[in-house]
């Protein structure tokens, strides 16, 4: 389980810590729009990848340490939902930066309740 849990939070690194980046550098490449789409779109493609390892190896986890009626747990999945939704927004709206930025506050908040999950 050490492997899977070592994976989960690999996941999660890629995707918050990638989210964190791209808010930082996005100022600076607003007027190089060809150049802030390659960037989203490699850092999109990563994330799918992250997010599919997020979700296998959080069911995985929460299976192995009976956690599915965990008040937590279904907060935090609430809250991954709530991520889909705002991804889907960010690729259909114009107004993408307060969406990327609630994104991340959300990644945050899905990041401290499973510190929560797995601490108490």
């Amino acid at each position: 389980m050490t492997f899977v849990r070592f994976l989960h939070l690999l996941g999660v690194a890629f995707f918050v810590g990638g989210q964190l980046v791209l808010v930082a550098i996005t100022p600076l490449l607003h007027d190089d729009r060809e150049r802030m789409r390659a960037v989203a779109k490699r850092f999109g493609a990563g994330s799918g990848v992250a997010l599919a390892v997020i979700m296998a190896t959080g069911a995985a986890m929460a299976s192995k340490y009976h956690l599915w009626s965990d008040g937590t747990l279904h907060a935090k999945l609430g809250l991954l939902v709530l991520v889909f939704v705002l991804t889907g927004l960010h690729v259909v709206t114009e107004r993408r930066r307060a969406i990327s930025l609630s994104i991340v506050v959300v990644s945050v908040a899905i990041m401290y309740l499973g510190v929560r999950l797995t601490y108490g």
